[in-house]
């Protein structure tokens, strides 16, 4: 049997497992066993504590898609994996350094639920032939970034009502080579509106590091904040000296255990 808990963060759901009290080895059977919502548990991915990998980190965490493939990288994640961390005392309530498969972040917490994390800036994606490709099908203004994971991001003037399923259809064939999540925004002032289709997931309530990539464009000096609004909830980005700070909730909602 494998214990765990169910957490979200802005409505971006995580089944979370560790392999600290006991080890566990993870199979794509498994992960998309557990990710059903009808004959399993659901979830938009399933996070997987580990020990450090390194003597600078705390703890190393992976991310699983529902259909089993690996991110990156996910910001509601980390926030929803600190929290059990914390809760379940694996580490003491001060911050932690957590390494993922592609970056290095400082958790800290924040109240009672809420989780700051430190991060670098993202970075621009240089990829002349996709943006050429992109460019031809869509006429609207859109730039590329990565946080861990790669985002393109879709600008307009309304986003309530866009078919991003369709978007995604439609771009599928030269973006989902490179595992590349689809976003849509509206920007008024330093209030951003956003929606995310995370790739080998689907449309999500939250995305964290979409959040992060399109507040970051904005973001040009020291102690500017963005909120950025999804269906799920909030999340706050601060500029700070060379990297971006984000201030967002984590809700635990039941935990349990399953058969592996």
């Amino acid at each position: 049997m494998v214990n765990f808990e169910k957490w979200h963060g802005n409505g971006n759901d995580f089944v979370i497992i560790n392999s600290i009290d006991k080890k566990i080895r993870i199979t794509k059977t498994f992960i998309k066993k557990t990710a059903n919502r009808n004959k399993g548990i659901g979830f938009d991915q399933l996070i997987f504590v580990t020990l450090p990998t390194k003597e600078s980190h705390d703890f190393f965490i992976r991310f699983f898609n529902s259909d089993g493939s690996e991110a990156g990288m996910c910001l509601n994640g980390i926030r929803c994996a600190a929290r059990y961390i914390w809760n379940n005392s694996f580490a003491p309530l001060n911050n932690i350094c957590i390494k993922t498969k592609t970056k290095v972040l400082t958790c800290s917490p924040v109240g009672k639920s809420s989780v700051n994390v430190e991060i670098i800036v993202p970075e621009k994606i240089n990829h002349p032939n996709l943006e050429r490709k992109i460019s031809k099908k869509i006429s609207k203004n859109f730039f590329l970034l990565n946080t861990g994971n790669n985002h393109l991001f879709i600008k307009f003037n309304s986003i309530e009502k866009i078919d991003l399923n369709g978007i995604y259809s439609e771009l599928s064939n030269d973006i989902q080579k490179h595992e590349m999540n689809l976003s849509i925004f509206k920007k008024t002032k330093n209030i951003i509106d956003l929606r995310t289709y995370e790739n080998g997931v689907g449309e999500t309530l939250s995305c964290g590091s979409a959040s992060l990539c399109v507040a970051s464009n904005f973001l040009s000096k020291k102690d500017d904040l963005i909120t950025v609004k999804t269906f799920g909830g909030e999340i706050i980005f601060k500029k700070i000296k060379d990297a971006i700070l984000m201030k967002g909730p984590t809700t635990f909602i039941y935990k349990g255990n399953i058969n592996e």
